[in-house]
């Protein structure tokens, strides 16, 4: 995984920073349903040069990808996979 290269695409608004989210989901698995109503589970972990915390998204079948502090509010993060469906989400539930 290229983390840090920056996101792609279309940008959108987040309430909360990609260290917030972090945090968050650190305190253990957050659950949610991306914006396409599937079920997704998020949990932290590192890229592939075991410094650059991530956030790895995991669908009922399925890996949906992971998004780091630079792909934050991208539409597709480092490496071009489509993760806006299940950060937006997440995003809205980080208190």
């Amino acid at each position: 995984m290229p983390h840090p290269n920056g996101g792609r695409g279309n940008t959108f608004p987040t309430a909360h920073n990609f260290a917030q989210a972090f945090a968050h989901v650190g305190r253990g698995a957050v659950r949610f349903n991306s914006t396409t109503g599937e079920p997704i589970t998020a949990t932290t972990s590192f890229a592939a040069d075991r410094v650059t915390p991530t956030i790895t998204f995991e669908g009922v079948n399925s890996r949906h990808g992971n998004v780091c502090a630079d792909c934050w509010g991208f539409r597709q993060n480092c490496s071009g996979t489509r993760i806006g469906h299940c950060v937006e989400p997440l995003d809205k539930v980080v208190p």
